[in-house]
């Protein structure tokens, strides 16, 4: 078709054949399998699918939509929208995952099972840890009132002058006599 009807399709489409879908996974945040047809608008990141699955399509089907696809007939999906763009951050985490899963165990233990060691027993020692207090505060301790009166006391009160730096004579004492 890409080479049988060139002058109808060329000015709108560019065909393309590719054999790992890697690239078409990243497009339309999915794990496809092969063999696949989609039509892609690079500058707004919209791809089109056909509604039959790809083993009932022949050449006319295909033209019909690539047809309904240039006349808007189409239902687009993908785009730069803010879900889009949450579903592609958590597409290539998980991608992210899958690679270091496959090509190294231990590497992913290191990287995910001990932060998540970590994490679970900090989680819970802080949930099942049992509370300890040690002074036992009643609520009369820290009114405003008894402060203020202490306060006040504290105030009222004149300082007792020291007796120890007068010689005053004591009975029965040397000085006394």
């Amino acid at each position: 078709m890409a080479k049988n009807e060139r002058e109808k399709y060329h000015s709108s489409f560019q065909f393309l054949w590719m054999d790992e879908p890697d690239t078409v996974n990243n497009i339309m945040l999915a794990f496809i399998s092969m063999p696949y047809v989609m039509v892609l608008d690079p500058t707004v990141h919209l791809y089109y699918v056909p509604e039959s699955p790809i083993e009932d399509l022949d050449a006319t089907s295909i033209g019909n939509f690539l047809k309904n696809v240039k006349d808007g007939k189409m239902q687009a999906m993908g785009g730069t929208g803010f879900f889009q763009r949450l579903k592609r951050l958590f597409y290539d985490i998980l991608v992210t995952v899958i690679e270091v899963w496959q090509s190294s165990r231990w590497l992913f233990l290191i990287m995910f099972g001990i932060p998540t060691a970590v994490i679970s027993v900090v989680c819970y020692s802080l949930c099942c840890m049992d509370t300890v207090d040690d002074e036992v505060h009643s609520d009369d301790e820290d009114s405003d009132e008894e402060y203020r009166a202490l306060v006040q006391e504290q105030q009222n009160v004149k300082p007792v002058e020291d007796k120890e730096d007068k010689d005053l004579p004591v009975a029965g004492h040397e000085k006394a006599e």
